[in-house]
């Protein structure tokens, strides 16, 4: 189910459609119309921190997009990792909905996971990638580079630079996010970083080399079990004596 069955979504002054994101979101049925997301109010949810991660600008747009909506002013809450993130969502002093990437490695846990469910999917693009450095130019033999595991792939970047990859020897360190990595190149720990592009700008390091960004398959979480006033209304089918079952 689409959100165009459920809202209309507020007239702005004049008739223009105000919304900076009017990407569809797909909702899961057997939430509708009770989940939360689409009620007023402030909510919490968690994803892949700090500020600027392409996990933050997604939560940003979604925010944009569920105020649209009628739904609540979203609160981000960001994490180190995204494994951070599943065992903070849901619990005490956590919060009750994540943002989770269709590419990040461990996804699959927040579907297997007990407490929670999927509520919404959507879909919107990443910001530009890159390999970035502070200096101008990449310097031949060993590369530091710093990634997290899901963006190792876009070393192959490197084969459109001069000389190709072959005029470097990889190796590897380790980041938490996007952003992590610029700051391990502006800190000397790494000599370049895949990053995104508020991940450069926010470091001030050059991109050497970059490719636009792609759309991206974006999951919302939330409990497994909504509170009694937020679940659906049962179909006319449901309706003959027989208790309702969330299916």
């Amino acid at each position: 189910m689409t959100e165009h069955l459920l809202h209309a979504g507020p007239a702005a002054p004049g008739g223009a459609d105000r919304d900076p994101t009017p990407f569809p979101v797909l909702w899961e049925p057997a939430r509708i119309p009770g989940s939360p997301l689409l009620r007023p109010g402030r909510m919490r949810v968690g994803t892949l921190g700090p500020e600027g991660t392409t996990s933050m600008v997604a939560l940003e747009r979604l925010g944009h997009r569920l105020a649209h909506l009628g739904g609540p002013d979203i609160v981000p809450v960001p994490y180190d990792s995204f494994e951070e993130l599943l065992a903070a969502t849901g619990a005490r002093g956590g919060p009750a909905y994540a943002l989770v990437p269709g590419a990040a490695e461990c996804a699959t846990r927040f579907f297997w996971s007990p407490q929670l469910r999927l509520d919404a999917t959507f879909s919107t693009p990443t910001p530009e990638y890159g390999i970035a450095t502070r200096g101008p130019s990449l310097h031949e033999g060993v590369l530091r580079l710093a990634t997290l595991h899901e963006t190792r792939r876009l070393v192959e970047l490197l084969d459109g630079a001069e000389g190709g990859r072959g005029r470097y020897e990889i190796v590897w360190v380790p980041a938490e996010s996007t952003m992590h990595a610029a700051r391990l190149v502006a800190a000397g720990r790494a000599d370049a970083a895949i990053t995104n592009e508020p991940g450069r700008s926010a470091h001030r390091l050059r991109f050497q080399v970059s490719r636009p960004g792609v759309p991206m398959v974006w999951m919302v979480f939330g409990p497994a079990v909504l509170s009694r006033s937020a679940r659906p209304v049962p179909s006319p089918e449901h309706t003959s004596g027989a208790p309702y079952r969330d299916r």
